[in-house]
């Protein structure tokens, strides 16, 4: 099976009133029944907390621009931790998460952050894979970390980036 070039694809930091922009490309991304979603509101609150930031990636056509993806992160002194990240369905494979996870990473060493973290359902196994190839580690698993609609419980893999 051959790889699809990659679509252009623009980044850009999520202004104050994107909440429900967010909370559609978080919907779309965690589609499949019993996974998690953020509303507006948590968008917006991580939006206006310090030290916070959203990204959001817009694919870019000759007439229109199609939000395909998005992360969210949070810095405190020298840690940050990568809070949500999703891309479309039919987005995906095309390179559009590892670019969001490298500009989170800048955006973090711009706010003296020397680590960055996120945690991955352990039932996610294409994400794992994602992260190690970027150079996050595995430092520890948070049992029952992710409740499923269904109740069901995932642990979650606790993965670490050095940045500097």
């Amino acid at each position: 099976m051959s790889q699809l070039s990659a679509p252009p694809i623009k980044i850009e930091k999520a202004g104050l009133a994107s909440g429900s922009l967010l909370e559609a490309l978080h919907a779309a991304a965690f589609y499949q029944p019993g996974d998690e979603t953020w509303t507006a509101r948590a968008f917006s609150d991580v939006l206006n907390a310090i030290g916070s930031f959203c990204l959001v990636a817009i694919h870019q056509q000759a007439d229109a621009q199609d939000p395909c993806g998005f992360a969210a992160c949070r810095v405190r002194v020298q840690e940050a931790e990568l809070l949500s990240l999703g891309v479309t369905p039919s987005f995906r494979h095309q390179g559009i998460a590892k670019l969001l996870i490298e500009r989170v990473a800048a955006g973090c060493r711009q706010m003296g952050a020397r680590n960055l973290f996120l945690e991955v359902a352990e039932d996610n196994p294409h994400a794992q894979q994602l992260y190690l190839s970027i150079g996050f580690d595995e430092v520890g698993t948070r049992k029952d970390y992710y409740q499923r609609l269904n109740n069901q419980r995932v642990n979650a893999q606790t993965m670490r980036l050095v940045l500097d």
